[in-house]
């Protein structure tokens, strides 16, 4: 059975050439909130035509459809972190963030690796994503403020301008540790 359950990484990195998933470059998101992965790859929106002289639908054609969308919350709010998000300003030695003054849609490869089930890890790729990144949760003693980011999946080209698939998934088989 190729089932999913659990995220165990979140990994960004700057996006590869001609729509291809990067290789190198990835910085792996940790501590993530419990729960705050979320996930939307929506169907292909249709359209159902109608004619005046039939009844029932006489055909079905392919809509508008909103891109794979994604959520997640980590309770990481390092500097490095937080610039790799919004992109912002950081001093010498990454001791303090400051916001960048416009609002901007920065563009990443990101991968989203499962845990482990029944010897297999999901992995969801995803070449080029739209990311926009906010600070949530409450300040209280009794939980954590949180970097949140979202993003859209879009369509990369190749070199000749073709479009490319805007994700993809594979199951890779879990290796254990010798010992």
């Amino acid at each position: 059975m190729a089932a999913v359950t659990g995220v165990e990484s979140i990994e960004l990195a700057p996006i590869g050439v001609n729509g291809a998933m990067p290789t190198t470059g990835f910085v792996k998101i940790v501590d993530i909130e419990m729960d705050s992965v979320n996930m939307t790859i929506p169907p292909l929106e249709k359209v159902r035509i109608r004619v005046e002289d039939k009844s029932g639908v006489r055909w079905v054609l392919p809509g508008e459809t909103d891109p794979p969308s994604f959520a997640t919350n980590s309770l990481d709010l390092s500097i490095d972190k937080a610039n790799l998000l919004f992109k912002g300003e950081s001093t010498t030695g990454a001791a303090e963030f400051k916001a960048p003054t416009d609002d901007i849609i920065h563009y990443l490869a990101i991968r989203f690796t499962s845990k482990p089930f029944e010897g297999k890890k999901f992995v969801l790729e995803i070449p080029v994503a739209a990311i926009s990144a906010g600070i949530v949760n409450n300040f209280t003693k009794n939980g954590f403020v949180a970097l949140s980011m979202s993003g859209d999946a879009t369509t990369p080209s190749d070199a000749s301008g073709n479009a490319v698939s805007p994700y993809g998934y594979k199951f890779v088989d879990v290796t254990l540790p010798e010992g």
